[in-house]
C-alpha cells in the first residue's frame, strides 16, 4: 500500500504579515463603526417622537402658494431625501428694511410681486446632546433647506424647530480642562424669531472641529442698532426693527498653555476671534467679545 503522508501547514513571515494586516483592517472597521454609533448616540434603535420644523422661503412667487396642499410629502430637492409631511403653511408679503436718511430711521418696504412662505413639516425625530435629528437630517436653524413638492421647488432656510414636548437632553459634561472659563460671544442683528431659539443650558460647540465650547449660562438681548450717517454728516444710532443683538455668556472647560487658553477639543479662546457656533438648535457665526473669568474648575 501506498504510504499516506500527512501534510503540514507551515507559516512563514509573509503569511504572518497578511494575518496582521487583515486583523488591523477588521479592527479599524469596528472602531469606525463604534465611533459612528457614539456620534449618533449609540448603535441601538432609538425611540423617536413626532417633531416639527418650519422652512422659510423668501421672495417666493405668489403662484407657489397655489401649489401647496396640507398632507403632501416634501423632499430635499438636491438629493430627494424625504423631509417630512406638510402640516401647515402661511405666507406674507416680502418686505425689506432699509435706512432712510430723510427720516432718520429704518423704513420697511413691501413688495407686491413676491411673498415669504413658511412651510411647517412634520416627521419622526430624536434629540441628542448635540443635535435634533428629524427624519434622517440634523436640523439646525439657519441651515439651508432646499425643498420640493408637487409642482414647485425652492431653496429656503430652517426657520424654527418644535420638538413637540420631546426631551432635549442637556450637556452631560463641559469637557476635561482643569480650568473653568466664562466668556461672552456676540451675535449681531439676529431676527426676533431666530433669537428666541437661543436657550440657557444649550451646549455650544465649534462647527468645523466639533470641539465643545461650553453651555449657555446667560443671554443678554438688546434691540439691534447700527451706526449710520445722518444728513448733517454726523453719526446716528438707528434701531433695526424686529432684530436683536445677543450677547451669550458661556461656561466651558479650558487648559492653560504658554501661548493661550484652549477650550476642550483644542479650540483657542481669543477675544476678537470669529467662531462658527452650533447648538442643538442653531448654526450661527459669532464673535468672542469678553473673557469674564477663568480659574480652577470646582
Amino acid at each position: 500500500m501506498e504510504d499516506k503522508k500527512t501534510r503540514r501547514v507551515h507559516f512563514n513571515l509573509f503569511d504572518a504579515l497578511i494575518i496582521v494586516v487583515v486583523l488591523a483592517a477588521l479592527g479599524g472597521v469596528l472602531l469606525l463603526r463604534n465611533r459612528v454609533a457614539e456620534q449618533s448616540g449609540g448603535g441601538a434603535a432609538r425611540e423617536t417622537h413626532t417633531m416639527r420644523y418650519t422652512v422659510e422661503l423668501l421672495q417666493a412667487p405668489y403662484g407657489m402658494v397655489d401649489c401647496l396642499t396640507v398632507g403632501d410629502a416634501i423632499y430635499r430637492s438636491t438629493d430627494g431625501t424625504y423631509m417630512g409631511t406638510l402640516v401647515d403653511f402661511s405666507y406674507q408679503p416680502h418686505k425689506t428694511v432699509e435706512y432712510s436718511p430723510a427720516v432718520g430711521r429704518y423704513v420697511t418696504f413691501e413688495y407686491e410681486e413676491n411673498c415669504d412662505l413658511y412651510l411647517t413639516l412634520e416627521n419622526e425625530g430624536y434629540a441628542t446632546e448635540r443635535d435634533i435629528v428629524i427624519g434622517s437630517i440634523p436640523i439646525k436653524i439657519g441651515n439651508e433647506a432646499p425643498v420640493k413638492g408637487k409642482g414647485y421647488a425652492k431653496a429656503g432656510y430652517v426657520y424654527s424647530i418644535d420638538p413637540m414636548g420631546a426631551e432635549v437632553p442637556a450637556a452631560a459634561d463641559l469637557g476635561t480642562g482643569s480650568l473653568e472659563a466664562v466668556y461672552a460671544i456676540r451675535f449681531a442683528t439676529v431676527r426676533d424669531p431666530i433669537a428666541a431659539n437661543f436657550h440657557v443650558g444649550d451646549l455650544l460647540y465649534e462647527d468645523r472641529s466639533g470641539a465643545k465650547l461650553g453651555v449657555i449660562e446667560r443671554i443678554d438681548s438688546q434691540p439691534a442698532r447700527h451706526t449710520v450717517a445722518g444728513l448733517d454728516g454726523t453719526a446716528q444710532y438707528a434701531e433695526i426693527p424686529n432684530n436683536r443683538d445677543l450677547t451669550v455668556y458661556v461656561r466651558g472647560r479650558a487648559v492653560d498653555k504658554p501661548d493661550g487658553y484652549y477650550l476642550d477639543g483644542g479650540f483657542e479662546l481669543k477675544v476678537g476671534a470669529v467662531v462658527d457656533v452650533r447648538s442643538q438648535y442653531m448654526n450661527r457665526q459669532g464673535v468672542y467679545t469678553e473673557l469674564v473669568s477663568i480659574g480652577e474648575a470646582g
